[in-house]
């Protein structure tokens, strides 16, 4: 039985459960095989592709998808997984993952991966997580909306709402109706869970940005302090901003009766290039 290419993120991993599904029906198909109906003379062409070594390129992929009966949008589909795994920048990853899921064959396998993403990718959902289980949250998205800042549409908040729900990130008590926070941790694919971190990060970075002019000094605490490091004392660095990091998370978990969300960020990037950096 081909593998279906709807469940799959990673082209190469595809293209491998593709190849061992075409050998266990015919065993004389081998890489070499393989190779050469992509137009590649190298024998381990696809082991190559598989460990990232080489990329496929869209001649390989139409010749691939001809001699191995891959209807049209499967073959389509395939062009985008690789756009996906080939993109340079966080900004193209995020074109193509869109273009993924927008195919209604993938939302049908992997509902649960699009709204991971959706959580990563919005920074204000976690802000309506918190504000949603406050004691004082009167059941009105509207409430919410108006507490956010910078402000945002009451549909976001009730879309919001039902994310958290669906993926089990907060639930009704029974007895008294209010949400409530569960402990429950998403799992998403790795190169689904970075690309929407970094879009998270670059978010709630701009939001920093903003927060000087929209804040008074007593609302806020932004600080920046340049520093010189050995390639030790950047790893020492790290280290104690981690500690620093579980810290907050533990005092934040104190906090019964907060009345406020606030962002934390720090960032640590060097300005300089090194000639011994790794």
């Amino acid at each position: 039985m081909p593998p279906n290419i709807y469940k799959y993120l990673d082209y190469r991993q595809y293209l491998m459960d593709l190849f061992e599904s075409v050998h266990d029906r015919d065993p004389e198909f081998s890489f070499r095989r393989f190779a050469r109906i992509a137009g590649s003379t190298s024998p381990n062409y696809l082991q190559l592709i598989r460990d990232r070594k080489l990329n496929i390129h869209d001649e390989a992929i139409d010749a691939v998808a001809a001699a191995l009966k891959l209807k049209k949008k499967e073959a389509d589909f395939l062009k985008i997984l690789v756009a996906f795994d080939h993109a340079k920048t966080n900004d193209e990853k995020d074109v193509y993952f869109r273009k993924i899921l927008q195919k209604r064959e993938y939302k049908s396998i992997k509902t649960l991966t699009r709204e991971q993403y959706q959580f990563f990718s919005h920074w204000y959902i976690p802000v309506i997580r918190e504000l949603v289980v406050r004691p004082d949250y009167p059941g009105n998205p509207e409430w919410i909306a108006k507490k956010i800042t910078p402000q945002i549409s009451e549909s976001k908040v009730r879309k919001g709402i039902i994310l958290l729900e669906k993926l089990g990130l907060i639930k009704k008590d029974s007895l008294t109706e209010k949400w409530k926070m569960t402990k429950t941790v998403i799992s998403t694919p790795s190169e689904v869970l970075s690309l929407a971190i970094a879009k998270y990060h670059l978010d709630v970075i701009a939001l920093a940005g903003e927060s000087v002019d929209r804040f008074k000094k007593p609302e806020r605490d932004i600080r920046s302090v340049t520093l010189g490091l050995s390639p030790e004392g950047l790893v020492e660095a790290k280290r104690r901003l981690e500690t620093f990091w579980k810290e907050m998370l533990e005092f934040g978990g104190t906090q019964k009766e907060a009345k406020r969300v606030f962002q934390l960020n720090t960032q640590l990037f060097p300005l300089s290039d090194g000639d011994d950096d790794k």
